[in-house]
Formats: structure tokens, sequence, C-alpha cells
């Protein structure tokens, strides 16, 4: 692959992800393992995918916690889906967000869980901006490669 100005700005772009903990390193770099020509697009796929479906569990949290009385199985499973999906991509921050957000519901403290999901969608809001930003040029990148 070509060392283009794309590709220089997608890495500069995917170390300052690294840097700001946004992304874990070692996860991005075992994904990036996954990719090959029978899916050239995995990358992308699995952030679109994640961006997708992390913002349902998030939906879901907030409406599981309007309900009265809260429905806490529903909150448990989508914390717990939010959970595994974003260790599984390298979601740093959002991952221990809801580690956060998680142990005060256990612990029953409603308040400090209510502003923890505050926290974990204004965290995942600044996520979702960069990681739409990035897909975007990995495709850009792949296009004219070819």
């Amino acid at each position: 692959m070509a060392s283009t100005p794309l590709r220089q700005q997608l890495s500069i772009m995917r170390q300052s992800h690294f840097d700001e903990g946004l992304l874990d390193h070692e996860q991005v770099s075992y994904l990036e393992t996954l990719e090959n020509e029978d899916d050239p697009d995995f990358i992308e796929n699995v952030f679109t995918l994640f961006l997708r479906d992390s913002t349902r569990y998030i939906d879901s949290i907030e409406k599981a916690l309007e309900t009265s009385p809260v429905d806490y199985p529903i909150m448990e499973r989508m914390m717990y889906r939010l959970k595994g999906s974003s260790a599984s991509i390298g979601a740093s921050k959002i991952n221990g967000e809801t580690n956060t957000l998680r142990k005060f519901f256990h612990d029953g403290d409603m308040e400090s869980g209510k502003a923890s999901l505050q926290k974990l969608k204004a965290e995942h809001a600044n996520f979702k901006e960069k990681l739409v930003v990035y897909v975007g040029m990995l495709k850009q990148a792949k296009l004219s490669e070819y």
C-alpha cells in the first residue's frame, strides 16, 4: 500500500485516537489483522456496526431508566452488550464509562448512575463524531488506491 497524503493523514488520525484513549492500540491492531482480500472492508464494517448498535444500546438504557419501575433487566442486558461491543472494537473510553455506569446501578446509586449515563452519552457522541470521519477517510483512501 503506497504512502499517500491521505494515508499519512489517516495514520496521524489513528495515532491521535490512541493517544486520546478513544481507541485501544492493541485491539485495533488485532482487528486490522483480520482484514484481508476476502473482506477488505472489515474494519469499516466493524466500526459502522458498532456505531449503529451502541447508539441503540444507549437509547435502550435511557428508555429503561425512564420507566416506572425502572426496567433493570433491559438496562443490564444493554449495558452488558455495550460493554462487550466496546471492548471488542477497542473503544476504551466507552468501555470505561459503561463499567462506571454498571457499577453505579449495581450499587443502587441512581443519581450517580443517571449522571454517568449523561457522561457516557457525551463520550459516545464524541467518539461517534471522530469515528465517522475516520471510517469515511478509510473508504476514501481505499477507493483512491483502485
